[in-house]
């Protein structure tokens, strides 16, 4: 395999460097977290099944309400909170 190079953060602060700066050179570098498939899943299915008619306010409030599950759980990771229903408007 060839050689991959990136510079994600900036030596002097340790800080994330600026996206504009940030350039994909290979597959190696994206890193997915292991729950990222279960949580698009799940979206999905929801999605499906609403079927609403504003899908970026559909998202936004589906995540928003994972995300205070979420929060309301301690211990617990986006794949073991039960995904909230959204109500379509």
């Amino acid at each position: 395999f060839g050689f991959c190079f990136v510079s994600f953060f900036n030596t002097d602060n340790k800080k994330m460097a600026d996206v504009r700066e940030m350039r994909i050179f290979c597959a190696e570098q994206i890193i997915v977290p292991d729950e990222l498939p279960t949580i698009l899943k799940n979206y999905s299915k929801e999605v499906i099944r609403s079927n609403p008619g504003d899908l970026v306010d559909f998202s936004l409030k589906y995540f928003e309400d994972m995300l205070k599950k979420r929060e309301e759980a301690p211990g617990n990771d986006a794949t073991t909170v039960p995904y909230p229903e959204v109500k379509k408007d």
